[in-house]
């Protein structure tokens, strides 16, 4: 009995030493990494970094860990090894908040005004986002945009790098005809590298959009007496990142562009939607940072009337803008 608690005791030793020695961790594209590994499984290496605190690592990226022998002990061989403990992830946590102002390039000058926030949680196979958006837009001293943006989703991970996405786009918009538009999307993603210096990752999604339609909008002559359409939609989604090494510099971008598949009216033609925003921040602290970016919007839609006469009515949106914010 006193041999098999002595045996535990060496055990439970053991371990505490190897969770938090210090370690180097060589990944494949050429990075070295010190820091202490917190845990780890057959998936995921979680490696506390002096200067940036805790990040994730896929083992599918690292090359090799170097790590300092622990002094062999010398245990009976009569005595039995007791099984690894199973060590469960800590979910991580990344969530940020911006504030911006701009220009737009147009024909007329309009200032902007916008509030920005996003969250993600990453643990074991599943992550979880949700971002919000609000912007409020003047133009000549008149209201011209007034709306938000609420977009959860949930990423399931099968692999290190391959996921399934379920999203969810819901805008409001004060000031448009179409005052809301609900998007359902799912489909399949590939993450590159997802690093706290690197994020690379493409989406391909389907799914169904609606558009609400103000009664007051005068569209009764294209749609009828209905006030919302349906669009079936392909979409390609993409979100990259760069934190310059040894710098205080990131540049980003994210965006999409959506295809549809079906036309709801013969008179409406929705040709396609892109969505673009790339910038470059500049941390103050490691937290506080400043970001300059170049937002595109652009809807191509066609209206078509008799004897085929083919109508332009795009929507095309250039901001510049610049914003301070936190990263928690």
């Amino acid at each position: 009995m006193k041999t098999l608690l002595f045996v535990a005791l060496l055990w439970c030793i053991c371990c505490e030493a190897s969770a938090g020695q210090a370690a180097v961790v060589w990944m494949k594209n050429g990075d070295r990494l010190t820091g202490m590994i917190t845990q780890q499984d057959k998936k995921i290496v979680f490696l506390n970094l002096p200067y940036s605190g805790q990040v994730q690592l896929p083992r599918a990226q690292i090359e090799r860990i170097e790590q300092p022998k622990l002094a062999a002990v010398e245990v009976t061989p009569a005595a039995a090894q007791p099984e690894a403990p199973v060590v469960k992830n800590q979910a991580v946590r990344h969530s940020s908040i911006d504030l911006t102002a701009g220009k737009k390039r147009s024909s007329s000058r309009s200032d902007n005004l916008g509030f920005k926030t996003a969250f993600e949680q990453r643990d074991d196979n599943l992550r979880l986002t949700f971002d919000a958006k609000y912007d409020y837009e003047t133009s000549n001293s008149l209201k011209k945009t007034h709306k938000y943006l609420l977009n959860p989703g949930a990423d399931y991970f099968f692999q290190p790098q391959l996921f399934w996405r379920n999203k969810i786009d819901y805008s409001q918009d004060f000031v448009s005809s179409d005052y809301k538009n609900i998007d359902l999307s799912s489909g399949l993603g590939y993450s590159f590298y997802d690093t706290k210096e690197l994020r690379v990752e493409l989406i391909a999604l389907a799914g169904l959009k609606r558009t609400y339609f103000k009664e007051s909008a005068g569209l009764e002559l294209f749609v009828g007496d209905r006030q919302s359409l349906d669009f079936r939609h392909i979409q390609l989604e993409w979100d990259l990142r760069y934190l310059w090494t040894g710098s205080s510099f990131e540049i980003f971008s994210e965006g999409s562009y959506l295809k549809p598949v079906n036309q709801p009216v013969s008179f409406i033609q929705f040709k396609q939607d892109v969505n673009l925003s790339t910038g470059l921040s500049y941390y103050l602290t490691e937290r506080i940072r400043l970001s300059f970016s170049v937002d595109f919007d652009w809807s191509k839609i066609d209206v078509v009337l008799p004897q085929d006469l083919v109508i332009s009515s795009d929507s095309r949106d250039l901001h510049q803008k610049l914003s301070i914010g936190a990263k928690f």
